[in-house]
């Protein structure tokens, strides 16, 4: 397999989508750590680093004012999932900004045929990562 840039980000999408499926199926605490914190800790990491990448998208040009803007408000969100309660709250808020992540992506890619299998990848484990999330939902909101 040759490692080109689209080789590599597919990986490592995927990868970054498995934290949240082994956190999710993993025992309530696992060495001491509590596993729902730690997935929700996760979340929030990858929306701000998603969140990131979107202001770096709109300093190149593929955004606008209200990208940046947008950026740092999702931002400001992923870190307040991390003090919100219940739990339940917090993942649904997560979910929503990962959502809210996925348009905004539609945004800066819908107009660029190179990058379409990049949309692709992103609607994919978007909804990999959203049923992960349906998972904790399920084990702590029932």
């Amino acid at each position: 397999m040759t490692m080109t840039p689209r080789t590599i980000s597919t990986l490592l999408t995927y990868c970054g989508a498995l934290p949240f499926w082994l956190l999710a199926f993993a025992p309530s605490t696992v060495l001491g750590f509590e596993t729902a914190p730690a997935f929700l800790s996760y979340g929030a990491v990858i929306a701000s680093f998603m969140a990131g990448a979107l202001w770096g998208s709109a300093q190149t040009g593929r955004g606008d004012l209200v990208f940046i803007v947008a950026s740092n408000v999702l931002a400001l969100i992923a870190f307040v999932t991390l003090v919100a309660s219940p739990l339940p709250i917090a993942l649904l808020v997560q979910v929503l900004l990962f959502a809210l992540l996925l348009i905004a992506d539609h945004r800066t890619l819908s107009t660029d045929l190179s990058r379409q299998w990049y949309w692709k990848l992103r609607i994919r484990v978007t909804a990999l990562v959203a049923l992960a999330y349906g998972v904790m939902l399920f084990r702590y909101a029932f």
